[in-house]
């Protein structure tokens, strides 16, 4: 690739994959947010998690039929009209009025996200730096979500005094869509002739589309469940196991060992769902940004990612052990290990086929068991006052069971990993064989 199309595609990538990553995880928001009916901010809370699972399931059927087909100015042109929509969204939104309805932009905000994620997947996938980029982008929209929390609206009930617990984020910026969507319009003009990465195919894989599906309804279900029965033994093992079997079978779905990804997504995210508080500090932020990118960099020079999943079951047991602490220099310190952990962990894995890579990172997004079980932890139980019609909260347990949640999670997952090494083994080099990362559909790493 010539040099000014690698440095385009890759600043491109990184910033149309922030862009979408902060659409998909964030509740759309904007100057008249807070003034909106009760009604409006409940739904459009409630409604949050469901977008950000089809969010990304939109990602992996993107990714999957456009890898199918091929053609980098297809990839280039889905990724312009996601961002296309994206802008007529927050345009629309910005000269709308409280009566609008929230919940329906977030999913058309979710929706483009994923649409954008997909595509730019599929089209930069194949080359070292975008990839590199692609990625980047994704964890810093992460991480600015952290920074940036999902409102908090209540305790399960609609009141008038709602909008006072809303607090505006104002992510992402108009300015920085419109900037994503210019340098992807640069992109694919450079693009507009491009060779096609693959032979056309008829033949549409399910596999991939099965396994994302099921990955992140019964993720989203488990979630859902342990953010309502936490305090439940019995709910917290169905749920550990629901998740750890799930992404189990998912691997095994996915082509060779493209599941390391996915068990590697879910492992590590889960000890990091634990880990990474509620809120950080903005100061912290482009400390946890350098250590993502030094973990992709150590990730790329390692043969395997299962140092990954051993290491994050240590910073679950520490977590675990140290939950009521309150320091600042553990808390962010522990967040930052967590972040070169994805990092490593996410570049360490090499799936061949795209649409496994757009999975494995986009999962990070959907809300995890650990996180239900979190949340549960940190507001409680709801039981009626006697007497009157009032809500009470009243203590859900020990603080520390979704350090030690995400250390089972981890731990199924490495034992995963083992299973799915063990039945796929990497085939024998040979003259006829290609190298690494040349096949059609593959990833660069």
């Amino acid at each position: 690739m010539r040099s000014y199309k690698v440095a385009t595609e890759t600043i491109t990538a990184l910033v149309a994959a922030l862009v979408a990553g902060l659409a998909l995880t964030l509740p759309i928001d904007f100057g008249w947010t807070s003034q909106s009916s009760a009604l409006q901010l409940d739904l459009l809370a409630y409604s949050l998690p469901r977008a950000i699972a089809a969010g990304v399931l939109i990602a992996m059927i993107t990714a999957v039929l456009i890898t199918t087909l091929g053609s980098p100015s297809v990839a280039w042109s889905t990724t312009v009209g996601g961002l296309l929509v994206l802008v007529a969204n927050h345009v629309l939104g910005h000269a709308g009025d409280p009566n609008s309805s929230l919940s329906t932009m977030n999913f058309i905000d979710s929706l483009s996200g994923g649409v954008i994620l997909g595509a730019l997947g599929a089209a930069v996938l194949h080359h070292k730096l975008p990839a590199f980029a692609w990625t980047l982008g994704i964890l810093i929209s992460l991480l600015l979500g952290s920074v940036n929390p999902v409102p908090r609206v209540g305790g399960g009930s609609i009141t008038d005094n709602l909008r006072n617990h809303w607090h505006a984020s104002g992510m992402p910026p108009m300015w920085m869509v419109l900037l994503a969507f210019a340098l992807a319009v640069a992109s694919l003009l450079i693009n507009r002739k491009g060779p096609a990465a693959q032979r056309l195919s008829i033949e549409l894989p399910l596999a991939p589309i099965l396994a994302g599906t099921l990955l992140v309804l019964i993720t989203l279900f488990s979630a859902e469940w342990l953010a309502r029965h936490g305090g439940s033994v019995a709910g917290i093992v169905l749920a550990v196991v629901t998740s750890v079997g799930t992404a189990m079978i998912a691997s095994m779905l996915l082509p060779g060992r493209d599941g390391e990804i996915v068990l590697i997504a879910v492992g590590v995210g889960a000890v990091g769902a634990a880990t990474i508080a509620a809120e950080m500090p903005a100061w912290s932020i482009p400390l946890l940004v350098a250590a993502s990118a030094c973990g992709m960099w150590a990730g790329s020079q390692v043969s395997g990612p299962m140092p990954a999943l051993w290491l994050s079951m240590l910073v679950g047991v520490s977590t675990a052990l140290t939950s009521d602490a309150s320091e600042a220099w553990l808390i962010v310190g522990s967040a930052a290990l967590v972040s070169w952990l994805l990092g490593f962990g996410l570049l360490a894995a090499r799936p061949r086929y795209v649409p496994s890579r757009v999975l494995g990172t986009s999962l990070l997004f959907v809300p995890s068991a650990v996180l239900g079980m979190r949340d549960y932890v940190a507001r409680g139980d709801y039981a009626m006052l006697s007497g009157n019609s009032g809500m009470c909260s009243v203590s859900s347990g020990s603080t520390a069971t979704p350090g030690w949640t995400s250390v089972l999670v981890a731990g199924g997952c490495l034992a995963g990993m083992f299973l799915l090494r063990r039945l796929r083994p990497l085939p024998v080099p040979s003259a006829a064989t290609p190298p690494e990362g040349s096949s059609n559909g593959s990833t660069a790493g």
